[in-house]
């Protein structure tokens, strides 16, 4: 299949993004600081419990595809859970930022399950989500135009989680008067809002979407895991998507602290962030759709990886003086990187599937989604835990008052984790993707 200009049935599948992207960036971007410095939980203590919820939802991951590769309905494989997921995942966003006032074990426990029922409802969705496009389209440069439109969905959710949540918390806590858990509070809601919106659409626009039936060859669920992971290409490719997104996380979920305590200024800064990083990310599609026409995919990865890195080290050259014009520019620059890398590593999942069932004669995409996303889960969960460990370790004081100063070693955890830990995975990213070879799928005579 051969598309030119809008393609209608791409914007409606790529509207799920929208859904996920916000949910997981704003989850990202603010979650940490919420539950450090308005539910007062340790930094170490918190990065603990996202951890925990994340590996559980990665396990989660491979069985839901499973799941939705066995599923048989009148709306197909995949689309009933994008309905169910997408309202679940509206209610956890709310109730992530809604944590009552408890004390000790019992508010450990309410927040570890409120994120497991975040988790679940995030697998629910996006597995099958990711297992569309495989069946949606065969010809692998199509696959990247359709991913072109998921990435520019996740540039807008991406300004969704970490510019206007935040300014709707500031705007809510210094012009209406509302105390800080009021403001997380009414961000939710709004983002909850956009969540429900936007995974409905999806599933209604994708009623006319191209789909695989089941497979009629059986094999153990061990043994079709055996098999995935005998991929070497889909191996690679699992790697390479923790790197990038351990780096992407780590800006993110460090970002609100890099700004209220090395920049001293207040979170509302963040909007122009926001907006610098979604104008990078749109103006940045195409010249990357072009130019992995020209150098392939793989090389266009390893490009934008290294050029991401470039950027992540300038964080250094930040500080209170910074004037607000080169705070946007170094977010459009790592957006503009970070686009070409969610574009690329997309792009090639679906040829990883394909390459898959030349293989095995299975159609198991929900599986291959499904271990896909736990690699994703696994990187959104390592970056907080690593971020609280270094806040705790280096001195980083919880329930400050928003006035009072970090000590210097505390500034330093900040500067390290925002800079130097995403320089150094997006540059491993690189060796990863100059080995990665997928064979081209055979000729149909």
């Amino acid at each position: 299949m051969k598309t030119q200009g809008f393609v209608k049935l791409y914007f409606g599948w790529s509207l799920g993004t929208l859904a996920m992207s916000s949910l997981l960036n704003t989850q990202t971007a603010l979650l940490m600081a919420y539950l450090i410095n308005v539910v007062g939980i340790a930094p170490a203590v918190a990065g603990t419990l996202l951890f925990v919820s994340k590996m559980y939802d990665g396990v989660t991951d491979p069985v839901m595809g499973v799941i939705s590769d066995k599923t048989h309905s009148r709306w197909g494989r995949r689309r009933p859970y994008l309905l169910v997921g997408g309202v679940l995942c509206a209610i956890s966003a709310v109730a992530m930022f809604s944590i009552p006032q408890f004390s000790g074990m019992l508010l450990y426990a309410w927040v570890l399950g409120v994120l497991i029922l975040a988790a679940t409802a995030y697998t629910l969705f996006n597995v099958p989500y990711l297992s569309m496009p495989a069946e949606m389209v065969s010809d692998r440069y199509e696959r990247s135009k359709l991913m072109s439109y998921r990435v520019a969905w996740i540039s807008v959710g991406t300004f969704v989680g970490i510019a206007l949540a935040p300014r709707l918390i500031a705007y809510a806590r210094d012009g209406l008067g509302w105390d800080e858990a009021s403001a997380y509070q009414f961000m939710s809601v709004v983002a909850g809002s956009i969540i429900l919106i936007a995974s409905v659409a999806c599933f209604r626009m994708t009623a006319g979407a191209p789909a695989t039936q089941k497979s009629s060859k059986r094999m153990p669920l061990m043994e079709q895991a055996r098999f995935a992971l005998g991929n070497r290409p889909f191996l690679m490719l699992l790697g390479i998507k923790y790197l990038g997104l351990y780096a992407l996380s780590a800006t993110v979920a460090t970002n609100i602290f890099f700004v209220r305590q090395v920049m001293q200024q207040s979170e509302a800064i963040m909007l122009w962030y926001g907006l610098a990083y979604m104008a990078g990310s749109l103006c940045a599609i195409a010249p990357w759709v072009l130019t992995s026409k020209r150098l392939g995919k793989t090389h266009t990865l390893a490009l934008s990886a290294g050029l991401a890195a470039l950027a992540n080290l300038t964080w250094f050259l930040s500080g209170p003086s910074e004037p607000i014009y080169i705070y946007m520019l170094r977010a459009f620059l790592l957006a503009a990187c970070n686009g070409g890398m969610l574009l690329m590593g997309q792009s090639l999942l679906p040829d990883v599937m394909e390459y898959d069932y030349q293989r095995t004669g299975l159609r198991r995409e929900g599986l291959y989604a499904g271990l896909y996303s736990f690699i994703e889960k696994l990187a959104f969960a390592t970056a907080p835990l690593t971020l609280g460990i270094l806040l705790s370790q280096m001195g980083f004081v919880q329930g400050l008052p928003r006035s009072a100063t970090q000590p210097e070693s505390a500034l330093l955890a900040i500067t390290i984790a925002i800079a130097v830990i995403p320089a150094i995975t997006n540059t491993l990213k690189i060796i990863l993707v100059l080995n990665l070879k997928i064979p081209p799928a055979p000729s149909s005579s």
